[in-house]
């Protein structure tokens, strides 16, 4: 990956969606791992962008959408996204983040929201309850909801329920920050498939990891 290049195309993101929402500061928390990293920079946004440019998933699920940042670097770099499925799970009670935010971020990037599918409440209810009525598999499974350990955990097990063959589970901040400490569950979550799927991470930011599923 050109780090480089992928940094410059997230933060014309960023800096285009800021404009409509300014009051959410995730651009000015971007900008100082950048300050720190330079041209090692790289997080979630960078692998959405490039995994979408690369592998265009057809059937894309997040736990832990927010205002849809991470969705909207992955859908720029589609052509067209009318074929595709995007389902989203979080509580979006954090006085900022709502369905209704996510849709105008991504109108204003001229990305199609009508593929989209949100699911509010908490992930450890609500994802068996779409599992228990849906039977598809995702290509691109983003888990970046509860960051308790145990809540990481479970969210990241239903997430090995859902992900199809070939398919990518991404785990974001997995460095340890402002007491994030999710490391230790990424490392356990890789001790138990390190059989059934490939593992990368990188660490030039909040940290990244993800696991691409062989089987």
């Amino acid at each position: 990956m050109d780090k480089k290049l992928l940094t410059s195309v997230i933060f014309n993101n960023l800096r285009i969606l800021h404009q409509v929402t300014p009051g959410d500061g995730y651009i000015f928390n971007y900008l100082w791992h950048y300050a720190r990293e330079k041209d090692d920079f790289f997080d979630i946004y960078h692998l959405a962008f490039w995994w979408g440019a690369h592998h265009q998933p057809k059937n894309v699920m997040e736990i832990g959408a927010r205002t849809g940042l991470s969705l909207a670097q992955l859908l720029s770099a589609y052509m067209d996204v009318s074929d595709v499925r995007v389902v989203l799970f979080d509580f979006w009670n954090d006085g900022i983040s709502t369905p209704t935010l996510i849709k105008k971020h991504l109108n204003h990037l001229g990305i199609h929201t009508k593929v989209i599918e949100f699911y509010q409440g908490d992930s450890r209810h609500t994802v068996p309850e779409f599992m228990a009525k849906n039977g598809t598999r995702f290509d691109w499974i983003l888990v970046d909801g509860d960051h308790s350990p145990e809540g990481a955990m479970n969210d990241l097990e239903n997430a090995v329920k859902l992900v199809s063959e070939g398919g990518v589970i991404v785990f974001d901040d997995i460095v340890e920050f402002d007491g994030v400490k999710l490391m230790p569950t990424w490392n356990a979550f890789k001790q138990k498939y390190k059989e059934r799927f490939e593992w990368n991470e990188d660490l030039h930011g909040k940290g990244v990891g993800w696991a691409v599923c062989r089987s």
